[in-house]
């Protein structure tokens, strides 16, 4: 039921009860009825005409419209669509997370690969030396027909003094020599009057008896030869002519050899060598 407290209009209401009065004639509740759709109508109408003015007014002034965003619910499609592109946006975002891990995992892992490839170098380096090591400290016995030969010279005190494989610098004219680098002596073959007079006077020890692998005996020199922080010892003089040339030792770069100390004590105790092929006595 419509009163007269609640009108839109003062003017307009009076006139629309009027109107519901003149069509009730005399029936109470079909004027109340009519008033009330009246109103309704009338309402409606005023409200259609107010936002028609401000779309007319945004046109005017801003040169377009402004459409009004939802107050209630979007539309069960509009919620679809804002759903499709929210997804769409997390998607992008995880494929490019993913491309940056993926990126970053390989980076991370290059390096790791690298030091486990340098760590199985190392590792087979070390094995393989130790191998080298390994057949370098296994010590052949010496070879009886050495044995016989240095008993023929009235030798005795026999000691390995070095067991190495022959170097380019042991095969060639131009070096003439066989080192004996002090690092690699095993046993200590030289008197304290020997030490004294080439290391100390740096003097060399002449015509000094080297029994070869084929076992003839030549005279060498034995010089001390100083390095950069260190020194060696070499026996020279005819060491290429007499022992490299002579193709019954097969001295070979590579060749693995034994020398030998002794001493002839008949001879105010000579120091005498005995060079050992451990290829040639396998052979």
């Amino acid at each position: 039921m419509v009163s007269a407290d609640h009108h839109p209009d003062g003017g307009s209401f009076e006139r629309l009860m009027r109107e519901a009065e003149q069509a009730a004639k005399g029936d109470e509740d079909l004027k109340q009825r009519l008033l009330t759709e009246r109103v309704v109508r009338e309402f409606v109408k005023r409200l259609v005409q107010e936002q028609e003015a401000a779309v007319n007014y945004e046109i005017s002034v801003l040169g377009f419209h402004v459409p009004k965003r939802y107050r209630t619910k979007p539309p069960p499609h509009a919620a679809d669509d804002h759903h499709d592109h929210h997804q769409k946006k997390k998607r992008h975002f995880e494929q490019i997370i993913n491309k940056k891990s993926s990126s970053s995992s390989i980076v991370t892992q290059e390096p790791k690969k690298q030091q486990r490839q340098k760590k199985r170098r190392k590792i087979t380096n070390r094995t393989r030396a130790a191998a080298a090591a390994q057949v370098i400290e296994v010590v052949p016995e010496m070879p009886e027909r050495f044995k016989n030969e240095i008993e023929e010279m009235g030798g005795s005190k026999v000691v390995l003094v070095i067991q190495k494989k022959l170097m380019m610098c042991d095969t060639t004219e131009r070096h003439n020599r066989f080192s004996i680098p002090i690092g690699k002596i095993k046993n200590d073959f030289l008197e304290a009057e020997e030490k004294e007079r080439l290391i100390d006077r740096g003097e060399a020890i002449e015509d000094v008896k080297l029994i070869q692998p084929c076992v003839s005996t030549v005279n060498v020199r034995l010089k001390k030869w100083d390095m950069d922080s260190s020194y060696t010892f070499n026996l020279t003089k005819t060491w290429y002519k007499e022992a490299v040339c002579n193709t019954a030792n097969q001295l070979e770069i590579g060749s693995r050899m034994q020398l030998y100390a002794f001493r002839l004590e008949h001879n105010n105790n000579e120091l005498c060598f005995a060079l050992v092929n451990l290829d040639l006595v396998n052979n």
